[in-house]
Parts: C-alpha cells; sequence; structure tokens
C-alpha cells in the first residue's frame, strides 16, 4: 500500500513539474495535456487518475506556489518581537528562504512572477503585505520611523524579482549570495558612513 502511494504521489509529481516546464515556455493556452503527459513520461489516462484537466492542474499549480509565498512574504512579522541583535539575522534567513523558494522552482517562479497576467494584482498583494509588516517593525523600532513603509515595500518587491530574474534563474548567483547581498543593501544602503553622515547635517 504504502509503495502504491508513493509511486502515486511520485507520477503526480511529474506531471506538476512537467505542466509547470509547459507553462512557462508556452503559456496556458498553448500548453497541452498531451504534451504535459509526454514529457512526464506518463499516459493522458494516467493524467485524469490525479487531475480533472488543464485548468485543475495549472490550479493545483497556482495554490501550492501562492500558499507559500504568502507564508515567506509575511516573513517580517517574525522580526517584530526579535531582541536588536537579532533582526539582521533574521531578516537574512527569510531573504534566504525567499531565493531558496524561486530557485527550487524556476519554471513556475518564471511563469507566477513575470507571466501571468495577473502579476500586477500579485505584486500589490505582496508589497501590501511588506508594508504591513514594515510599519510593525517601525512600531518596534527595527525600521527607520522617517521611512515610507509603501514606497520601501515596492522596492524591497521590486529588488528581490530583479535580483531572483537576472542573477537567480540564471545561475550566476546561490541564494545564499543574493540573501547576504540583499540584507547588506537593505541594512546599509548604498552610501558610506561618512556620507550618510553629511546627508544628516543637512
Amino acid at each position: 500500500m504504502d509503495s502504491k502511494f508513493s509511486k502515486g504521489e511520485q507520477s503526480r509529481g511529474r506531471l506538476l513539474a512537467a505542466a509547470a516546464s509547459e507553462f512557462a515556455a508556452k503559456g496556458f493556452h498553448r500548453a497541452r495535456v498531451s504534451d504535459i503527459v509526454k514529457a512526464a513520461g506518463l499516459t493522458q489516462a494516467s493524467f485524469y487518475q490525479y487531475f480533472e484537466s488543464k485548468e485543475g492542474l495549472y490550479q493545483q499549480l497556482m495554490d501550492e506556489f501562492f500558499a507559500k509565498l504568502w507564508e515567506l512574504a509575511d516573513g517580517g512579522s517574525k522580526v517584530t518581537a526579535l531582541d536588536e541583535a537579532d533582526v539582521y539575522g533574521q531578516v537574512r534567513e527569510n531573504l534566504l528562504a525567499l531565493f531558496r523558494f524561486f530557485q527550487g522552482r524556476p519554471e513556475l517562479t518564471q511563469m507566477v512572477l513575470y507571466q501571468a497576467e495577473a502579476g500586477e494584482e500579485l505584486h500589490r498583494k505582496l508589497a501590501a503585505t511588506v508594508s504591513a509588516n514594515l510599519r510593525q517593525n517601525q512600531a518596534a523600532g527595527h525600521v527607520r520611523a522617517d521611512l515610507s513603509p509603501e514606497v520601501a515595500a515596492e522596492a524591497m518587491v521590486a529588488v528581490c524579482y530583479r535580483l531572483t530574474s537576472r542573477f537567480l534563474l540564471a545561475g550566476e548567483k546561490t541564494a545564499e549570495q543574493l540573501a547576504d547581498e540583499a540584507v547588506s543593501f537593505l541594512a546599509h544602503g548604498i552610501l558610506q558612513e561618512k556620507t550618510r553622515e553629511g546627508a544628516r547635517h543637512e
């Protein structure tokens, strides 16, 4: 019984992986069930054991991806109650988890973040979640009080998108490298300390 269940889960996983590749390459409307099962090394009969339709498979991919993405996007809530000394490390862990998630699902990430018709709505929802967490962390004293949470959130989401596209999905940097770069940028900015000090006195 266990071996049959394991085999079934493997087949379902192969279909999901093949579908992610097909949808990313061709878009939802041009992707065909016949191509998905061929790429998965299965039959159309096997496909309908796990999914009622192409639409059902697509929705399953989206549901699983978004459930994890929203969980990761809310990572800032883990920072609020921390002592100041622990904030930097937790922010890095949050970013690392996000980049690892994208790295492990390159086709799906490409499809959802850059090709989905609802991309702008997704961006706004992510930014709203990040903005709410930034407000909480302003109240906790972890984030500058003069910073606009809305502007900062939009910038953070855009930076993560671009780093993922330019470096992570291209294989030029690892999730660990990007997490280090991103947390350093967020914590210290791009100006030298003496330059920042000069700006404060103007």
